[in-house]
């Protein structure tokens, strides 16, 4: 996904949560209590503050700020570059004391970041990430890449994978940094200590780089943190923390096993020398909290909030709530599903008086969004309580009303943890285990939110819903007067396809069809197809972003590297809107049984995506019903379309504008007589057919353009499918020789060609071929583009579905460009973060050329 299109998708899915009062509010003012704060002239008790031991009131650490305004004002405006406020230099020797290493203070844990990882990890060297690691390190990583290191991602479900990329690393960089979280700040989950270890039993140069901040104080001896209980601190890891959170004061910590190495990001690190301090006033409530944990009071603080954590999860498995994991941080994530559904429980715990955190796209994929309940220290059990049944109650009328089951929740996030298999032997003492475990599936919980129909009023419209696996069980006439005109998928048409994508060697050319008809007394009011197949995740990036792509592709010798398999609508062998919608009747209820079923097909083929693809670009409706849903709107290429509305040449040409007209007949219109053009297929009565030989020529005409293709980056389609829409009559081949007397082959061997289906007046091109030695001169491409229109008129159809890509040329030749986008649904982020980064490359490199 393109940067613009990102933002756009967040900016949608954040916007319906602010209009739901659950995102950017401000809380009235009116003294804060323990954990209630008033919103909206009304008192709430919240679950989203992190500070966990509940120290901001505190009276040590709010005199510590009284005692440093008095002393040294409200700020001390240096850079630390050339001196430091006087509570600096003590408050980094008690941190350096907590941790046993070298502390260095930043103004914020992210700034740290970006302050360590560049000096730690340069040109050469290599960091691989967990790809949940918090996104503050994903964006100090950006900063690695461009300075020349090698940055790689391994998926959070599997990373096992982390061990045998590091082992490769190891063998070529002087060090490799692994990074990820103590505690993860969405899911709650723990970093996996043992296979940490494995990793760093692989060479001498592997270092960890680990960011505990959600883990700093509530655990730990002097409140060191989660991770720190753990793996204590050792000369090849590297800890990054907050001050803020439960440490309650304000900034950011990175510890060091070196003074070496602190002098070096304190002398190179870019933020930590540009940017402004943490100021005194602050200053001084973190050394008043660094004195606290130093002291037995901070285990005292440690013990109620884990009290409050263990009667949490007591609650939680009597309500039968799906929680993600069972562990004792303070973080609890409740499995949602769409943001729609955390959306809706969320607020109805708010009217019931409990402020909570919906977790939802982009800090979690899509489909795995859920509420994030923090606990802290302040809360009374009576509040955890209250709060829980809440969500009970609140959890199930959602559920109910929106066909949720446990099951597709454990189905949703069955891959969401990792499932890391190495341990470390028996005899180890350090490290075994972090007392996590993945709360049990539907099989050994049951609860009231299993119900397999959906109840909501919406829902409750009579629809007849039918599905086949086979268009042969389609009505025919139903099936074109539907979908017949769209792209290049009448009834004939997909008989040709189910035999073509079957039986193949190429996993990309076997394909599962799904065919489903709704009708609303006894009218159609959706119709579609879906087919079940492998694509490449860059199918819609741009040019250059294929392109290195695909270089990765050829480098790792990995064709399938950035493809999934995915559930979308149509095919890959047709454009335009494969939804038939009434939207005069209850299309809203038809379009949730489609997305229900998809869903269920998706989950059944083990499918990564579902894609509802061609769809009108600005359609307001849709794209709320769908993002509430959990999908994401991604742009398409316009669909270029020509009105076949003149008679002769000359009315098309008065079509077109003077330039496009001079255009036209300069480099098309009069180099038409250069080419001889055949029509092939049941439709043409021809003395003669293409031969083998022929056809396979055809072939690689369409294999020469297919490997050109970027822009619509999609896998080669197989020589079968040629043959058989030879022998479809919907269908006709259109072969173009260029005359020897015009420079063209002495053989007469076609030099372009193209294939058209043709319904009802709608004639579509589908897939072209050329031979690119008459592109430049002869103007062959051109040539394609006109012999087109021209088949339209003389066939005497209504319209030319052009398809995507070539805007340009086309326009020459009047199309019109219809707006389109798709709605995508993603179990799991992890492949587009990688082509984000891949994007970032792209773009760096760009860069570095125009400089």
């Amino acid at each position: 996904m393109e940067t613009s299109e990102y933002l756009s998708t967040v900016e949608s899915i954040l916007s319906i949560a602010r209009n739901k009062k659950l995102t950017f509010q401000f809380c009235d003012d009116s003294p804060i209590q323990d954990r209630v704060i008033h919103m909206h002239d009304r008192p709430v008790v919240s679950f989203s503050s992190c500070s966990y031991l509940g120290l901001e009131k505190h009276p040590a650490l709010i005199q510590g700020v009284h005692d440093a305004v008095d002393r040294y004002g409200t700020q001390f405006s240096s850079s630390r570059a050339y001196v430091s406020a006087p509570p600096y230099q003590e408050l980094e020797a008690l941190l350096s004391q907590m941790f046993n290493g070298h502390a260095l203070v930043s103004s914020s844990t992210t700034l740290g970041h970006q302050s360590a990882l560049p000096v730690l990890a340069t040109e050469k060297d290599a960091l691989v990430l967990d790809h949940q690691v918090h996104t503050s390190v994903h964006l100090a990583s950006k900063l690695v890449r461009s300075g020349g290191g090698d940055v790689r991602l391994v998926k959070h479900g599997h990373l096992e994978k982390a061990y045998d990329l590091i082992q490769e690393l190891s063998k070529k960089n002087r060090r490799v940094w692994f990074a990820c979280d103590g505690v993860y700040s969405m899911f709650g989950d723990l970093a996996p200590i043992s296979f940490l270890y494995e990793l760093l039993d692989i060479a001498p140069n592997v270092f960890l780089y680990v960011d505990d901040a959600h883990g700093m104080s509530w655990a730990g001896e002097h409140g060191r943190g989660k991770f720190s209980m753990h793996m204590p601190m050792h000369d090849r890891l590297v800890l990054a923390t907050s001050l803020n959170k439960a440490f309650s004061a304000a900034g950011g910590c990175i510890v060091f096993p070196s003074a070496d190495w602190r002098r070096s990001v304190e002398t190179c690190g870019g933020p930590q020398m540009f940017s402004g301090p943490i100021q005194p006033p602050m200053v001084g409530a973190a050394l008043a909290s660094a004195k606290l944990h130093l002291s037995d009071e901070i285990y005292e603080h440690q013990a109620l909030l884990q009290k409050r954590v263990a009667f949490t999860n007591e609650t939680i498995k009597k309500l039968s709530l799906p929680l993600l994991v069972e562990n004792d941080s303070p973080i609890f994530f409740i499995r949602m599903g769409a943001p729609k559904v955390s959306m809706l429980v969320a607020e109805k715990m708010l009217a019931d008086g409990y402020f909570v955190n919906i977790s939802v796209y982009p800090s979690v994929p899509m489909k795995r969004s859920g509420l994030r309940l923090a606990i802290t220290a302040l809360h009374s059990e009576e509040e955890i309580e209250g709060a829980l049944r809440s969500l009970a109650r609140c959890a199930t009328e959602v559920m109910e009303e929106h066909g949720v089951t446990r099951n597709d929740l454990d189905n949703l996030f069955a891959t969401a943890l990792p499932r890391v298999e190495k341990v470390l032997d028996e005899d180890s003492t350090v490290g075994k285990k972090n007392n996590e475990k993945v709360v049990p599936l539907s099989s050994s919980v049951k609860t009231g939110l299993e119900l397999d129909v959906p109840s909501n009023e919406e829902l409750d419209v009579e629809l007849d819903f039918f599905h086949a696996t086979s268009i042969l069980d389609v009505d025919e006439d139903l099936w074109n007067r539907t979908l017949g005109v769209v792209g290049a998928c009448n009834w004939e048409t997909m008989r040709s396809y189910e035999r073509v994508f079957s039986g193949q060697e190429l996993p990309e050319n076997n394909w599962d069809f799904h065919y489903v008809v709704m009708k609303h007394e006894g009218k159609p009011i959706c119709v579609t197809m879906f087919t079940c197949l492998l694509s490449k995740d860059d199918m819609l990036s741009r040019e250059e972003i294929s392109k290195a792509v695909e270089s990765k592709r050829n480098s790792k010798d990995d064709p399938y590297f950035l493809t999934s398999k995915a559930l979308m609508m149509g095919t890959m062998c047709s454009e335009g809107n494969h939804l038939f919608l009434d939207r005069t009747g209850p299309w809203r209820a038809a379009l949730m049984k489609l997305i229900a079923f998809a869903e269920r097909a998706s989950n059944d083929a083990d499918a990564d995506r579902i894609i509802f693809r061609d769809l009108p670009g600005s359609d307001p409706q849709m794209d709320a019903f769908f993002v509430s849903h959990g999908f994401l709107k991604v742009p398409m290429l316009p669909s270029q379309y020509v009105d076949v509305d003149w008679e002769e040449e000359d009315g098309f040409l008065d079509k077109l504008d003077a330039k496009k007209r001079w255009h036209a007949r300069r480099y098309t219109i009069s180099l038409a007589h250069m080419y001889e053009v055949d029509a092939f297929g049941p439709m043409h009565e021809n003395d003669r057919d293409l031969s083998d030989d022929q056809i396979k020529h055809l072939y690689q005409l369409y294999r020469n353009v297919a490997q050109t293709k970027f822009r619509l980056n999609v896998f080669p389609l197989p020589y079968k499918l040629f043959v058989e829409l030879l022998h479809n009559p919907s269908w006709e081949t259109v072969v173009l020789r260029l005359k020897p007397s015009h420079g063209g082959p002495e053989d007469h061997t076609p030099v372009a060609f193209f294939v058209s289906h043709i319904q009802d007046g709608h004639y579509t091109p589908f897939v072209c071929g050329l031979d690119y030695n008459f592109v430049e001169n002869q103007g062959a491409y051109r040539q394609v583009l006109y012999q087109i229109v021209k088949r339209a008129k003389v066939l005497q159809m209504d319209v030319v579905h052009f398809g995507m890509d070539a805007e340009f040329l086309k326009r020459r030749l009047s199309a019109r460009p219809v707006e389109l986008c798709s709605y995508v649904q993603v179990n799991d982020h992890y492949n587009g973060i990688v082509l984000n980064d891949i994007i970032s490359e792209v773009g760096l490199r760009d860069k570095q050329k125009a400089s």
